[in-house]
């Protein structure tokens, strides 16, 4: 029997790949979960695997293809008991999708019917504001064919619904049409041109002016971005537009540090050994918890902020093809020693593009560490939702006055940027200081932990 292999939904948000490499060919035999191909999406390159034993009959896609989630990329010729389990489960899939569909539609009625049953406040006792009419679902003898959720987010948006054009059945109205009539205003109003290649929390946000004809000066060439770069483009434009930014920058003393990590890396074997990245993750955890506001995101729709009572700390890993951040989980439950070896692996895996989605998510802080490359000093973009970043440089030899004498001394230069809407400036330089102390005194961070 013929069984399509789809593209499955790999993670949350992701709607399309592009398919970098290709594991099979036409008339292979393949095993069950065997890789067919790997996808490399805005958030990682994942393997597809074979969902039953069989034999490849076609393959519709190629290396370098984008493709979208749900589209058909192979044929796979299996025997009849595996073909008819995948079907099985296949009906049981689609049934409990269409009942929960059936519920969805239902409920959005029930919703309808109260929105234009509900009464009317008297407009004679009404202030002004309350008068205009944001709520209603109708237009002359027309209605708008949208649930009420979507109504909900035009009028958030500040859209007339009524001028978005829906792409469901009978045009009704979705989510992400009113998304897309946004994307294409804000296009408009920012210089036009043709839609933009990045789409990300805010579409059309970062959209630029149109590029003038390199190729009247010279010899050009022009190389796609890749997906990783793409996203890193749109999170790093959003950021920069979106948060006032405050950096501060401090310097740590540790030369008994390295010493102590220095003696200790050398009994140990080289999946074992310390690096100062996983010494300062361990540092800034327990600094979270000092200091919880660092720990935080702003919701400026509820005016609120979300406080984390976990603590997940991304580290930033260069690789090939991108900047990476992997998330280390629970820094302030694990001992360095632990954290040293799950940070290894990970940048392994990373730098291997073996890491799944789901480690690339969930970070608290972040971490940048710059210095074994070199630099004295940068500053780190806040990475949203997140409100504070640690930038690391290179160590290097300073003349440090000690009260009485100048002195060498091993120093290591941080960076330190955060929302100044969620961090006064004041608490950037406590907190900043804090980490200072810690590796200078590392007794204290037991003290404290």
């Amino acid at each position: 029997m013929t069984h399509e292999i789809k593209v499955p939904e790999v993670s949350e948000g992701v709607t399309e790949g592009t398919v970098i490499s290709l594991s099979v060919a036409v008339g292979d035999r393949v095993e069950e979960d065997q890789t067919l191909l790997e996808l490399e999406t805005d958030k990682a390159v994942v393997a597809i695997p074979s969902p039953a034993a069989g034999i490849i009959k076609e393959i519709n896609t190629a290396e370098g293809d984008s493709v979208a989630v749900g589209a058909t990329i192979m044929l796979l010729e299996t025997d009849q008991k595996g073909q008819v389990e995948t079907e099985e489960k296949q009906v049981e899939t689609e049934e409990k999708q269409v009942e929960t569909e059936e519920k969805q539609v239902e409920t959005e009625e029930k919703q309808v019917e109260t929105e234009e049953t509900k009464p009317e406040p008297d407009s004679a006792f009404a202030p002004e504001e309350q008068q205009i009419d944001l709520a209603s679902v109708r237009r002359d003898d027309l209605v708008a064919p949208a649930a009420p959720s979507v109504r909900r987010l035009a009028r958030e948006l500040g859209v007339d619904i009524y001028q978005v054009q829906g792409s469901g059945p009978g045009g009704r109205i979705s989510a992400d049409d009113v998304r897309l009539f946004v994307r294409e205003t804000m296009q408009r109003i920012t210089g036009g041109g043709p839609a933009p290649l990045v789409v990300g929390e805010f579409p059309g946000l970062h959209a630029q002016r149109p590029l003038p004809d390199f190729s009247k000066w010279g010899q050009i060439s022009n190389e796609p971005l890749a997906k990783i770069r793409q996203l890193t483009a749109d999170a790093m434009s959003y950021a920069w537009s979106t948060i006032p930014m405050v950096t501060q920058y401090d310097k740590a003393r540790i030369d008994d540090l390295e010493d102590f990590r220095n003696n200790f890396n050398y009994r140990v074997t080289t999946n074992g050994k310390v690096t100062m990245t996983a010494i300062l993750a361990k540092v800034c955890a327990t600094a979270l918890k000092a200091f919880p506001q660092f720990n935080s995101s702003l919701d400026l729709a509820r005016k609120e902020l979300i406080l984390k009572h976990y603590v997940h700390i991304g580290v930033a890993v260069d690789t090939p093809n991108g900047l990476l951040v992997p998330v280390l989980r629970d820094v302030d439950r694990k001992g360095i020693e632990q954290l040293a070896t799950e940070l290894n692996e990970l940048a392994v895996k990373t730098r291997e593009r073996k890491i799944a989605p789901e480690e690339l998510e969930g970070g608290c802080f972040t971490i940048s560490n710059l210095g074994g490359i070199g630099g004295n000093a940068f500053t780190p973009i806040v990475y949203a939702p997140q409100v504070a970043i640690l930038g690391v440089s290179r160590t290097e030899m300073q003349q440090v006055w000690n009260g009485m004498e100048f002195e060498p001394q091993l120093c290591l230069p941080l960076s330190l940027s955060y929302d100044h809407r969620v961090i006064d400036g004041a608490d950037g330089a406590r907190f900043l200081r804090w980490i200072c102390a810690a590796l200078e005194n590392p007794i204290e961070l037991a003290m404290k932990g």
